[in-house]
Order: structure tokens, then sequence, then C-alpha cells
């Protein structure tokens, strides 16, 4: 959805973005849930293990209850990477929109050489492929070793960590330690796909907002317009609620009918209306079968004009009325 497109959007649109954004936060929710069940898990599984590892997963956890950048992700990785599993870094490949396997800078911008950084993107693409973790040798003075984990949510891809060493022998883990790794990987794709939902909802909740904002504008230009149009109808009109107070008034029975400024009459009832008129000389001459009456009324110069008077209802829930003068 462009934002371009906003005013062309119908109410039907409108609701649709609003249900966009509901199951976008529901997602969220879901991923919360997810992370609180792999930190159980994780933390049962490393029991032996340095309190480190159990860090490790509530350190990204704060990721899905407080804004991050991906960058920050990617700079915490790294140093879990060398931290709880004793390799010399990590990096972060997130796919784009195009489904391309992006590297993520940390905020310190600590790459490996473009060689060492090649290498790892086609291991990432490889277990991605593959659906697995898989490691891989490296080589003397050119490229590391490395494992790269897939991430995914709810069967989604949504990129892969890449932990290398700088010793070309593939690194020899146990099966512990490969299971930790698989939790890892699921609390990481579920930060990720945090991350990206919450990116989403945002700018799902922006574009509400434009939205909105252009309604807004729409019906505020609207009604400058009917006013407009109202104000230069060529006979006097008055909108009435049910109680018989004057909502609006347009300039024609304002200037030429009352002779006052249209806000002293809005707000005020119709009988009081009529009393200021009647002093100013209204006569009724007379009234037919369907309601309309006529009157006389001098202007301020003396000269007698005839009107005819009709209500009609408005047909709105609020059951207000309109009343036209019209110049005989």
């Amino acid at each position: 959805m462009d934002l371009a497109d906003l005013s062309k959007l119908s109410s039907a649109d409108a609701l649709e973005l609003v249900s966009r954004l509901h199951q976008a936060n529901q997602q969220l929710q879901g991923s919360s849930v997810t992370l609180s069940r792999l930190s159980v898990a994780l933390q049962e599984s490393l029991s032996s293990t340095p309190s480190g590892a159990v860090g490790a997963l509530q350190a990204i956890g704060q990721f899905l209850t407080v804004q991050h950048s991906y960058e920050e992700l990617a700079a915490l990785v790294h140093q879990q990477s060398i931290d709880v599993f004793g390799m010399d870094g990590g990096i972060l490949f997130l796919l784009d929109e195009n489904g391309m396997l992006t590297p993520v800078a940390p905020i310190d911008g600590r790459f490996p050489d473009p060689l060492a950084l090649e290498h790892l993107a086609e291991c990432a693409r490889q277990a991605l492929d593959a659906e697995a973790m898989i490691s891989a040798r490296g080589e003397m003075g050119a490229y590391p070793s490395c494992i790269a984990l897939p991430l995914s949510r709810m069967g989604q891809d949504v990129g892969v960590a890449a932990l290398y060493r700088a010793t070309p022998e593939e690194p020899a883990l146990s099966a512990e330690v490969w299971a930790n790794l698989t939790i890892y990987a699921g609390a990481l794709g579920a930060i990720c796909a945090g991350m990206r939902q919450a990116e989403a909802l945002r700018r799902d909740a922006r574009l509400l907002e434009s939205l909105l904002a252009e309604r807004a504008r729409q019906v505020q230009n609207s009604r400058d317009i009917l006013r407009v149009a109202f104000d230069h109808l060529p006979e006097g009109v008055l909108l009435l609620d049910t109680d018989d107070m004057t909502l609006a008034v347009n300039r024609f029975f304002a200037d030429r009918i009352a002779g006052v400024h249209p806000r002293e009459i809005v707000g005020r009832s119709y009988a009081e209306l009529r009393q200021r008129l009647h002093l100013r000389g209204l006569q009724r001459i007379s009234q037919d079968n369907e309601g309309r009456v006529r009157v006389t009324l001098p202007d301020a110069g003396g000269r007698l004009h005839t009107y005819e008077v009709e209500r009609i209802d408005t047909q709105t829930d609020d059951g207000a009325v309109l009343e036209f003068w019209r110049e005989q």
C-alpha cells in the first residue's frame, strides 16, 4: 500500500489496515511467548554450563520488549559468539525484500575481510537452502571455518547467523553444544521475526496515521465546500435540532432576514429568534395544508418582503430539520 494512494482508499481499506495492525501485534506477542519457552529450554539444557549462556538468551530477549536496531543485534550476536560459544566472531545475515541474504554491519562496524565475508555468506546460503545448521572448513590465511545457523519463525525464513573461527579446521562441537546452538538459533529467529513485525507494525501505524490525516483533510475540504454552497444559497436556511435549537444558519438568513451576524443566532432557541423577528415586524399571512407558512418582514429600510417558510426533515438519526425561507 503506497502513501500516494491514500486519497483513493475506501473505508473498507482503512478497516483492512486496522486488521493488519491487529494481526501484526498478535504475531509480535506470539514471538514473545516463543522466546519465553526457548529461554526455559536453553536454561534447562545448559544446567551444567556457565551462566553466560543463559544470559545470552536473556540479553537478546530484550530486543522483543525494547526497541533496538538490527546493527545493535548484530553486535550482540558477534559478542555472544565469542563469549558464549568460544568462536572468534559472528555475522548476522538477514533476508531482504528480494529474498537476498544481506550481512548486517554491527554498530562498531566490525566486519571480516571481503574474502572471509564472501565465504561466510556462501555458508549462510547453503544453511538456508538446506534448512539445517552446517559447519564448513576454512583455509589458512584466506577465510575462517564457520557454523551457519538458519533463522526462522513459524516456518518463515528470516536470516542466518554465521559463527566463525580464524583456524581452518572445521569446528568440533559436542552434541550438547549443537543442541544449545539449535535453541539459540530458534531464539534469534524469534527475535528477528519480532523486530520485523514490530517494524511492519510501526510502518502500518504511520500509514494509518497518514490515512486518517488525509481523511480528516478531505472531510474538512468537503465541509468548506459545503459551507460556501450553504452560504451562497439564494434563500434563508436554518438547521435546527429536535429541541428547536439553532445548529447552523446561512448568510442569506443572517444578513437579509435576521439582520445580525450568524454567531448571534447559532446556539439560540428558535423561539428566541422568532421573538426577535416579531419585534422587527414579522407578520404571518397564511398557512397551507402541507405546513408551509407565508410571512412578511420589513427590511432595515422599511421595504416589506414576503417569504414562504417550510420545514424539511433531514432523515438523519439526530432528528435535525432544515427550515427554508424563500422570498416570494
